[in-house]
C-alpha cells in the first residue's frame, strides 16, 4: 500500500508540476545572414521567378527556377509555371539566362506545369525534382548539367514542395508538404534506396513538425549529424508571421524540433541590401540554402514579390551567409 502511495505520488509530480530538463537548441542562420546584394541573384523582366536552386559545376553557378510571365500574375503558375537555367561565376550572381530546361508535356502526366524545381547531384547524374499538380513529383535525369533530361513516365510520389537530401550512399531522403483532408499543410518525408525509387513514407506520412506545426517550401541540407529545415511557416504557428522563415532540425528524419521562434524572413519588414537601399515585397517564399563543402551556409536564397502596384514582377533575391553551421548552444533549463 505504501509503494502505492509513492508511486502515485511520483507519477502525480511527472505528469502535473514543472521540471527543468536540459534543451536542445541550436543557433539559429539567423545570427549570420549577411544583407541581400543589390546586384545579385537572379533576375527576368516581365517574368515571375520562382523555386530557385543551385549547383556549382566545374567553377560555375547553375541556378534552375520555376519563371512564368508576370501578365499571368502570382496565380500563373498553375497554368504557365516552366524550369529554366541561369548561370554565374559568383554564387551571388547576378545569374544570366541561358536556357528553358524542361515545360509541360500535354499528353504525359506532367501535363499542367513544371513547378518546385529542385537540382542535385546523385553519383554521375544530376537529377531535377519538379512537380506538375500539388501532388505529383517526378524527375528529369541527365549525365551532364545542360542535359540533354530524361523524364520518369509516372508521378514517383503523391505530395508537393519537394526538398531532397542525397546521402553519400547515393539513398534520398525527400521532405515536402501536403496538404490534407483537414486543410492541414503537414510536413511529411519520404525515403528510397536511390533517386530512381520505389519511395516510401517515413512514419506513414504523419506530420513530423512539432505541435502540429504547419509549412510551405522547405530547402533541407545536412550537417552536424543531423536533417535541417528552412521553409515557409504556414498559419504563423511557429514564428507568430504568416510565411516568415521557420528553421527545424531532427536527428532522425522523423522527430523536428523548432530551433528559434524568430523568423529568418518576414514578408513585413523591408528587405535590406548591401548598399543600405531598402525594399518592400508582398511576398517572400521558397527558401533555398547552398552549402560549402564543410556543409556550412554560405547563401540564402528566396523568391520575392513585388506588390502589383510595382508590376507584380518576381526576382531570386540572395543573402551571403557567415557560414553557419548548425551549432549547440550550452544548456539551458526550460520548463516544460
Amino acid at each position: 500500500m505504501k509503494k502505492n502511495k509513492i508511486r502515485l505520488s511520483i507519477l502525480f509530480l511527472l505528469l502535473f508540476l514543472p521540471f527543468t530538463v536540459k534543451s536542445q537548441q541550436y543557433e539559429s542562420i539567423n545570427d549570420y545572414l549577411s544583407p541581400a546584394v543589390k546586384n545579385g541573384g537572379f533576375s527576368m523582366d516581365d517574368y515571375i521567378l520562382w523555386c530557385p536552386t543551385v549547383i556549382e559545376v566545374d567553377g560555375t553557378y547553375h541556378m534552375f527556377a520555376s519563371r512564368w510571365p508576370v501578365k499571368y500574375g502570382l496565380g500563373g503558375w498553375t497554368k504557365y509555371s516552366e524550369c529554366v537555367r541561369a548561370t554565374s561565376k559568383n554564387l551571388y550572381g547576378p545569374y544570366e539566362f541561358q536556357e528553358v530546361v524542361l515545360q509541360k508535356r500535354p499528353d504525359a502526366w506532367d501535363n499542367s506545369r513544371v513547378h518546385n524545381v529542385k537540382i542535385v547531384r546523385a553519383k554521375d547524374k544530376f537529377v531535377l525534382y519538379y512537380i506538375n499538380s500539388a501532388n505529383q513529383i517526378g524527375y528529369a535525369e541527365a549525365d551532364k548539367i545542360t542535359g540533354p533530361w530524361t523524364r520518369v513516365d509516372e508521378p514517383i510520389l503523391r505530395f508537393s514542395n519537394p526538398a531532397p537530401l542525397i546521402r553519400e550512399n547515393g539513398s534520398v531522403y525527400i521532405f515536402g508538404r501536403l496538404r490534407d483532408a483537414e486543410d492541414k499543410n503537414r510536413g511529411l518525408a519520404a525515403v528510397a534506396s536511390s533517386y530512381k525509387g520505389p519511395y516510401s513514407l517515413v512514419e506513414e506520412g504523419k506530420n513530423l513538425l512539432p505541435n502540429d506545426y504547419e509549412l510551405e517550401d522547405p530547402t533541407i541540407w545536412w550537417a552536424n549529424n543531423q536533417y535541417n529545415i528552412i521553409c515557409n511557416d504556414w498559419k504563423a504557428k511557429a514564428t507568430g508571421v504568416t510565411k516568415g522563415g521557420a528553421q527545424y532540425y531532427s536527428k532522425d528524419g522523423v522527430t523536428y524540433h523548432l530551433v528559434s521562434q524568430k523568423p529568418i524572413f518576414n514578408r513585413n519588414e523591408p528587405v535590406v541590401y548591401d548598399d543600405s537601399s531598402v525594399e518592400k515585397f508582398a511576398r517572400i517564399e521558397r527558401p533555398f540554402v547552398f552549402t560549402n563543402e564543410k556543409d556550412e551556409v554560405i547563401a540564402l536564397f528566396t523568391a520575392n514579390l513585388y506588390p502589383d502596384s510595382l508590376g507584380g514582377r518576381a526576382k531570386i533575391v540572395v543573402h551571403p551567409v557567415k557560414k553557419y553551421y548548425p551549432k549547440k548552444l550550452k544548456s539551458t533549463k526550460k520548463n516544460k
